[in-house]
């Protein structure tokens, strides 16, 4: 809410008084001066996000997940797909595939959770 009364603020120092520094240190003046405009903090975020977003690392591994994450909805699609058209394939196709996928996920956590005991040799 707008106060009518109220003044102008007064501005911001360009300089921190020598006292302040004896009293506080030097950081200080690095504290007030990186803390006096919002522009700062937010272009050192746009910089980081700049420097992710130009690493091919992160590229590879977005292509990588899309592209499987395709196969795995045409894989599904077609198991859903073989159930309906055929009911028995629902017993010899889709039976298999989820106990091998429920196999495959106890053998990873078996492992994952082995490795996390084990302490790393350096």
């Amino acid at each position: 809410m707008f106060d009518q009364e109220s003044g102008p603020e007064p501005p911001l120092p360009d300089s921190v008084p020598d006292e302040l520094v004896e009293r506080y240190g030097a950081q200080a003046r690095r504290t007030v001066r990186t803390s006096r405009t919002w522009r700062y903090p937010v272009s050192i975020r746009v910089h980081r996000a700049r420097t992710v977003v130009r690493s091919g690392d992160v590229w590879v591994l977005t292509l990588m997940v899309f592209a499987w994450s395709i196969v795995a909805a045409g894989a599904v699609g077609a198991l859903i797909y073989a159930a309906i058209a055929f009911p028995w394939a629902a017993l010899y196709v889709v039976l298999p595939v989820v106990v091998l996928f429920g196999l495959s996920f106890a053998t990873a956590l078996r492992v994952t959770r082995r490795r996390a005991r084990e302490p790393e040799d350096l």
